[in-house]
């Protein structure tokens, strides 16, 4: 019987963990920022999170950005999070 190797591809620095953003307790007023990272499909799932955040959160405003490239950093993203009170990175395929 043959062996297989399994590479198990993680990182063995020490990473202190990041905490969470505060999060509210409610939508409702809020103005709500999507990132479209520009995959595949990610409108139509952001289009469909719009919706539901308007109909069933009562958010005050939905603004769309997007990326111009999923692997790259999206240049505006100092200026998205200091104009929005919650912000969602929309993931597609």
């Amino acid at each position: 019987m043959s062996e297989i190797q399994v590479h198990i591809p993680i990182d063995v620095r020490h990473v202190p963990p990041i905490p969470l953003a505060p999060r509210t307790n409610s939508l409702k007023g809020l103005k709500v920022g999507l990132l479209d990272n520009g995959k595949e499909f990610t409108d139509h799932v952001l289009d469909g999170l719009c919706e539901m955040l308007e109909n069933d959160h009562s958010v005050g405003e939905v603004v769309f950005w997007r990326k111009g490239f999923p692997s790259k950093a999206a240049p505006f993203i100092d200026q998205m999070a200091s104009s929005v009170d919650v912000a969602v990175s929309g993931v597609g395929h």
